[in-house]
């Protein structure tokens, strides 16, 4: 069959874009994204999420250099505090956490108690201490917190160093509680993120 020449030029221009969109070097991956160069991941530990709470160079609760984000839990449970006198004035004092931590499916895979103490369903444990903390970025939600922790046990929480609180809502109690409340106990709903690390 006789091609005439501009029909010719036509079909040997459309064979040059196919071949150039065919060998396009893919767009690189987001910074940060797991398993990239900036985020090594251990051997055998779980990934960690792709979106990261940006806390920025100089925060307050940024994870000490060297260590790695290796899960995410989301917590949602009660900040117990207790109506005490103090300083001459009744003041809601803050006493433990109780809260369930769920996976990215949505499990329960692990609970968040007293001395800022973590356990997961299989066995591993973790035992916390404030190292550094900061405002939340609403007025009313939690405090931001930085974490350093001993681990126990083989698993998921094997190893971890340093846990984050971020991304928190409620928690708050009562600017001050009343006499007939002195001695009482005070729920109040919050969630959170948690962010644990172990060193890269």
């Amino acid at each position: 069959m006789h091609l005439s020449t501009p029909t010719r030029a036509a079909l040997v221009s459309a064979a040059l874009l196919l071949s150039a969109c065919a060998t396009q070097a893919p767009a690189p991956l987001p910074p940060g994204t797991p398993g990239t160069q900036g985020t090594p991941v251990p051997p055998g530990a779980p990934r960690p999420p792709v979106e990261q709470p940006s806390l920025g160079w100089f925060s307050k609760i940024k994870a000490p250099d060297g260590q790695v984000p290796v899960l995410q839990l989301a917590a949602r449970g009660v900040q117990v505090f207790r109506c005490e006198r103090r300083n001459g004035a009744l003041q809601w004092a803050y006493r433990l956490p109780e809260a369930e931590l769920t996976d990215a499916g949505g499990a329960a895979v692990a609970r968040h108690g007293v001395d800022f103490s973590f356990e997961h369903t299989d066995g591993s444990r973790l035992l916390g201490k404030v190292v550094a903390s900061e405002e939340a970025p609403r007025d009313g939600n939690l405090r931001w917190l930085l974490l350093a922790t001993r681990s126990f046990g083989e698993g998921s929480f094997g190893g971890v160093s340093h846990v984050q609180r971020v991304n928190t809502a409620g928690g708050m109690p009562p600017s001050a509680c009343e006499v007939r409340q002195l001695n009482q106990l005070l729920r109040v709903d919050f969630t959170a993120d948690f962010v644990f690390y172990r060193p890269g």
